[in-house]
């Protein structure tokens, strides 16, 4: 299926898919082996009973959307929307005076996909030295973010500013970084 689902529906639609079936077949061994027929109500309400019971196990979230709503509504079940991101202050701060500083990003719009990156140099009194943006036809997002940081390291040592401060957003950047990791992607390491 091409629909993707949040954890709480998808449980719920495997839930009543395997429901259903096991209800089928259980129905069709009655009726074969023991000849009795099974009311189609107590059938529904016995599906409805398992897909409630799911619920209540509280595996997963539910996408915060309307669409998962609508589904949970239509179950008349409760929904259980995800936690709220932890929003944290970040306040920029310039270098100590001698010091340039560099903030890098870098994004893709797929894996891999068009993507780029960029960066903007600052000194002591947060004055822009000089800023670069760079487009990608074919990147991951991890790799722009670690070819943002090339790049500015290479312009840095170019332009004779040999103390940077390095801010990035990304994690595997920074780990690669202060570990002096060699655990570059082949595709970036000439880099």
């Amino acid at each position: 299926m091409s629909v993707s689902f949040s954890d709480q529906v998808s449980i719920l639609w495997k839930t009543t898919i395997h429901v259903v079936v096991w209800s089928v077949w259980l129905t069709r061994n009655q009726w074969i082996f023991k000849s009795k027929t099974v009311d189609f109500i107590s059938t529904l309400s016995f599906v409805w009973r398992a897909v409630s019971n799911a619920n209540r196990l509280e595996i997963g979230c539910m996408r915060n959307c309307v669409d998962d709503l609508l589904i949970l509504r239509r179950f008349d079940l409760r929904g259980r929307p995800a936690r709220a991101p932890i929003i944290k202050s970040v306040i920029w701060s310039p270098p100590a005076p001698g010091w340039t500083k560099v903030n890098t990003d870098g994004a893709a719009l797929s894996s891999p996909g068009a993507g780029g990156c960029g960066g903007v140099f600052r000194n002591c009194r947060a004055f822009v030295n000089c800023c670069f943006a760079v487009p990608y036809d074919h990147v991951f997002a991890f790799e722009a973010e670690l070819l943002a940081a090339s790049i500015a390291i290479n312009f840095a040592w170019q332009n004779g500013w040999y103390r940077i401060w390095f801010e990035s957003d990304s994690c595997y950047v920074v780990q690669l970084l202060s570990s002096r990791s060699e655990q570059v992607p082949w595709r970036i390491r000439q880099a």
